[in-house]
């Protein structure tokens, strides 16, 4: 919040807009666990299809090929979870801010500003 004088008013706005950011959060959490899921679903996709048609070697050895040949799909499942958990702590930070707001609008109610 700014160095402005805080009014009822000036604190409702603010919840206001943390309320539209939080409602888009929720929306974008919702299109990153999606994205998450189907970029996990790939890699494991790619890696049982690799190990499943290779039948020559130990069993560890196509496992070793298997997370070799799926490097890149296994890195953007990753990038997807990093981007699911970057929008799920946007999401907390702007609940906190939220809380914050609700408890600075009631303490000004109170003191009648």
């Amino acid at each position: 919040m700014s160095d402005v004088q805080l009014t009822p008013d000036s604190v409702r706005f603010e919840l206001d807009q943390v309320s539209r950011e939080l409602r888009k959060a929720s929306d974008a959490i919702y299109q990153a666990e999606l994205n998450m899921e189907k970029a996990e679903l790939d890699a494991q996709w790619g890696f049982d299809l690799v190990f499943t048609s290779d039948d020559e070697g130990s069993v560890e050895d196509r496992k070793a090929k298997a997370r070799i040949s799926t490097k890149e799909l296994r890195q953007m499942a990753s990038d997807a979870k990093a981007a699911y958990n970057r929008v799920r702590t946007k999401e907390k930070h702007l609940s906190q801010e939220q809380m914050r707001l609700m408890a600075t609008l009631k303490s000004l109610m109170i003191e009648g500003a």
